[in-house]
C-alpha cells in the first residue's frame, strides 16, 4: 500500500506527499523496533527475576545445611584441642568419652560437601550472567563462584599426605569394627610417643585449617551472597519495559500506555 502510494505520488511529482510517505515509514520501522526491543527487555527481565528467584531458594536450603557442617567439624576439632591439652599437661583424660578417641580415628577425614547452587553454575556457563543488571549481585555471584573453587582447591591440597593416625599406629589406636566411637585409644601410651604425638599435631592443623579456611570460609560467603542479593531485591522496576528502555524511549512507551 506504501509502495503504490509512493510510486503515484511520484509519478505525480507530488513530492511533498512523497517525503510524507518516507517519514511514515521511517516511523513505522522505528517503531517496529522499539517494540521489538521492549519485548526482548521483558522477557530478560523475567527470566533475570527466574533466576534470582532460584538462587535465593538454593541459598535458603543449603545455607543451614552448610552452617550444620560447619558446626560439627568445630566439635570435633574442639574434641582433638582437648586431647592436644591432656598431651600438654596431663590433666584432663577422665573427662574424654569416646568421641575423643573418635576424632583421632577420623582426623583424616574432610569429606563435607563443597556447596555450589546449580543455578549459579547455569549462569556462568551459558553467559546469561549478563541478565543480572544489579552489579553488586552479579559481582557476588561471581566471587561466590571464585572463592567456591578455591575452597574445592584447599581441601585437596589439605589432604596431600594426611595421616591415617590408627593405620600408622595400631599398638595405639584400636579402630573397632563398627562406629567410630567404640574406637579405643590409649592416651598415656600416645603422651610418650613422640612419632604419634607429630602425626597428631600435623593431623591437628590441617583440621583446624579445614575448619576454619573451608568450612567455615563457606558459610560465610553463603550468607553474604544471600545478604547482597536480599539487599538488591527491591532494586528492580516494578514496570521492566520501562527499566530496559532509555528516557526518550520511556516517555514513549509512557504515553502509548496512556
Amino acid at each position: 500500500m506504501i509502495l503504490r502510494s509512493v510510486t503515484k505520488h511520484v509519478r505525480d511529482q507530488n513530492w511533498f506527499a512523497v517525503g510524507i510517505d518516507f517519514i511514515i515509514v521511517i516511523v513505522g520501522v522505528f517503531i517496529g523496533i522499539q517494540v521489538a526491543n521492549w519485548n526482548d527487555a521483558r522477557r530478560d527481565r523475567e527470566a533475570e527475576a527466574l533466576y534470582l528467584d532460584r538462587l535465593r531458594q538454593e541459598l535458603s536450603e543449603i545455607s543451614p545445611q552448610a552452617a550444620a557442617s560447619h558446626e560439627t567439624v568445630r566439635a570435633e576439632l574442639e574434641r582433638l584441642v582437648e586431647v592436644r591439652d591432656y598431651f600438654l599437661t596431663g590433666e584432663g583424660q577422665s573427662s574424654f568419652g569416646g568421641e575423643h578417641c573418635a576424632v583421632l580415628v577420623t582426623s583424616h577425614i574432610y569429606a563435607d560437601t563443597i556447596f555450589y547452587p546449580p543455578t549459579i553454575k547455569e549462569l556462568i556457563s551459558t553467559g546469561r550472567i549478563v541478565l543480572i543488571r544489579d552489579h553488586a549481585i552479579r559481582t557476588a555471584i561471581l566471587s561466590f563462584d571464585q572463592t567456591n573453587a578455591e575452597l574445592s582447591q584447599l581441601r585437596t591440597d589439605i589432604q596431600i599426605d594426611r595421616m591415617l593416625l590408627a593405620r600408622a599406629h595400631p599398638d595405639l589406636i584400636d579402630a573397632g569394627l563398627t562406629d567410630w566411637e567404640d574406637a579405643i585409644c590409649d592416651f598415656e601410651a600416645m603422651s610418650r610417643d613422640q612419632a604419634f604425638l607429630n602425626d597428631f599435631l600435623d593431623n591437628m592443623r590441617r583440621f583446624s585449617a579445614y575448619v576454619s579456611a573451608v568450612t567455615g570460609r563457606q558459610s560465610e560467603v553463603i550468607e553474604s551472597l544471600r545478604a547482597t542479593i536480599a539487599s538488591g531485591a527491591g532494586a528492580a522496576s516494578a514496570n521492566p519495559i520501562l527499566e530496559a528502555t532509555g528516557p526518550s524511549s520511556r516517555a514513549a512507551a509512557t504515553s502509548v500506555m496512556e
